[in-house]
């Protein structure tokens, strides 16, 4: 493993292609989205209690303890967090971006409650002003003045927060913003927002490498062709 492909390990997911001397980087950007998330929860809880509704319905007609009625039982009492975990990675959706040395190309994924990618991709010239950021998720204070009522009708009540662990990366192009990715997770925004950032500040490395190469003769030498420098 080389140096490059080193820095480019782990997530997100980041390819780097050269062709015709021409790097591409493209980064894939698998997240979890808040919709999402919550949908995952509830579809757990419901298999953990349809798992222990049947466990009942067994041990009533076998008018006993059985094994398949105390796997299921133990199975919707015990399994939610394994059930919650592989039907939240399944949940995940991705978003692609690439960077050539001029460009910035964004493929989203179309809103919640859709999977799909949408089906053009965004270009953007890099070099106008632009910059990759965090932003607070649109619906995170609406979620937390709902919790906030909760707590007060209801003390003690078990409450998750969604859109209040989300975050948007966003790219700032010209003072307008374009939605990338709406990352449920600081660790996992934070580690998308790292990536593009670096792949940007690389692609501007290649960038000026390639300004200050001499592409003729002319370019470092001045007098007349065949002269003889002083």
């Amino acid at each position: 493993m080389n140096a490059l492909e080193k820095v480019f390990e782990g997530e997100p997911r980041t390819e780097v292609a050269v062709v015709d001397g021409r790097t591409t980087i493209t980064v894939s950007l698998r997240h979890l989205r808040p919709f999402e998330a919550q949908a995952a929860d509830d579809t757990a809880s419901l298999l953990a209690l349809a798992a222990v509704g049947v466990a009942g319905w067994i041990g009533y007609e076998a008018m006993s303890v059985t094994a398949p009625a105390v796997a299921l039982f133990l199975g919707g009492l015990c399994g939610r967090p394994f059930t919650q975990k592989k039907i939240r990675e399944a949940a995940q959706v991705t978003a692609t971006v690439k960077f050539t040395e001029d460009s910035i190309l964004l493929r989203r994924v179309r809103k919640a409650p859709s999977w799909e990618p949408e089906a053009d991709w965004q270009r953007f010239d890099r070099a106008h002003e632009h910059r990759f950021v965090l932003m607070q998720h649109d619906l995170a204070q609406a979620e937390k003045d709902e919790i906030d009522h909760q707590i007060r009708n209801k003390p003690g009540a078990r409450i998750a927060r969604y859109y209040g662990e989300s975050s948007y990366v966003v790219l700032e192009y010209l003072g307008q913003r374009f939605d990338v990715a709406e990352v449920m997770g600081q660790r996992r925004a934070n580690a998308i927002l790292d990536r593009l950032t670096f792949c940007d500040k690389y692609m501007d490395s290649l960038a000026d490498v390639r300004k200050g190469l001499s592409m003729r003769p002319q370019d470092d030498w001045a007098g007349r062709s065949g002269s003889v420098p002083q």
